[in-house]
């Protein structure tokens, strides 16, 4: 027990540091600098800072969040990321062990903090960082597969591409998620243009999308994707339902309600595998109705804005995505 308390300990330390280093990334990519060089240093004064001023969360906690130099505050960023990297570091490593799953999830985990945190600062998403997320996911799909090939080789057992092979294996279910996340989210975005004038989602948000189907697989992206929606709800369901009571659109408020809850019965019934992989009949007709389901929502939803063009407020789809992506790592 003590030495599993140890090895946690180190693990959320590593994590620390990651989440340290996620800051340099996210601000330096915002400023259009390298993340090497030049060494950190006091955003307000310019001034270079020593070593003991990078510890993570202690060194904000010792200096009262405010420079060692200037006394300028210090952005409150700083140790919400690197305690939030090291918090998911943790309950990764308790996920999956010692083992290459971590690796990669970890390497995940970070790009995905890196995309919310440019996305929540700034509103922006870049490509690299996308491009990185969907080489990941591809990558360790074909590890994935590679390894229980060599398995099924190792055991003698002859290998059979079947039809249910072929469209099953992690490549091709990482493949068929890249392909859905971007239509899928192009499709939203653009539907954003005919219903109330404006595209629905950042461009960004289409290669997150296809980022996270690659790592996830089609199937899988479906339910994340859902759950971003209800996510991102949530956070301003206050705003959102004031507005359709105002409105009194109650067809809305109530096709985005059975959205909802089909979302969490779906969801469910995977998780307690009332609904498998094997099933794909019920699986395929099961996420045909969230997608309309979900379609009819946003139908509506855009339509009352084109109406009601004072109640738009525009809100950075990718952190609900990342948020529902590391819910779906953990469970």
């Amino acid at each position: 027990m003590g030495a599993l308390i140890v090895i946690l300990a180190l693990v959320f330390i590593t994590g620390l540091c990651i989440g340290s280093f996620l800051n340099v990334v996210i601000l330096r990519t915002l400023s259009e600098e390298s993340i090497v060089f030049p060494a950190s240093k006091c955003p307000k004064c310019q001034t270079p800072l020593k070593w003991w001023h990078n510890i993570p969360v202690l060194s904000y906690i010792f200096l009262k969040g405010k420079c060692a130099f200037c006394k300028e505050h210090i952005s409150i960023q700083y140790p919400i990321v690197e305690l939030f990297t090291g918090i998911v570091f943790t309950l990764l490593f308790m996920k999956f062990g010692v083992s290459l799953d971590t690796v990669f999830a970890w390497t995940a985990a970070s790009l995905m903090i890196v995309i919310a945190g440019t996305d929540i600062k700034e509103k922006v998403v870049y490509d690299l960082h996308t491009y990185i997320l969907i080489g990941v996911g591809l990558v360790y799909a074909i590890i994935v597969t590679a390894m229980a090939m060599t398995q099924i080789h190792q055991a003698g057992t002859p290998l059979e591409f079947t039809k249910y092979i072929l469209l099953n294996n992690p490549v091709t279910m990482s493949i068929f998620g890249i392909i859905a996340g971007a239509l899928i989210l192009e499709v939203c975005a653009r539907a954003g243009y005919l219903l109330a004038g404006t595209r629905a989602f950042g461009e960004g948000d289409t290669f997150i999308a296809a980022g996270l189907g690659a790592l996830f697989g089609w199937r899988t992206l479906l339910v994340v994707l859902a759950l971003a929606v209800v996510i991102q709800v949530i956070i301003f369901l206050p705003i959102f339902i004031k507005g359709l009571v105002k409105n009194k659109d109650w067809k809305t408020l109530i096709s985005f309600g059975i959205f909802v809850l089909f979302a969490i019965v779906f969801y469910s019934l995977q998780h307690f595998r009332v609904i498998t992989v094997e099933d794909i009949a019920m699986y395929t007709i099961g996420a045909i109705i969230l997608a309309i389901l979900g379609i009819i929502s946003c139908v509506l939803i855009f339509k009352g804005l084109r109406e009601h063009p004072e109640n738009r407020t525009y809100m950075p789809f990718g952190p609900a995505m990342v948020a529902a992506a590391f819910i779906a790592l953990l469970l």
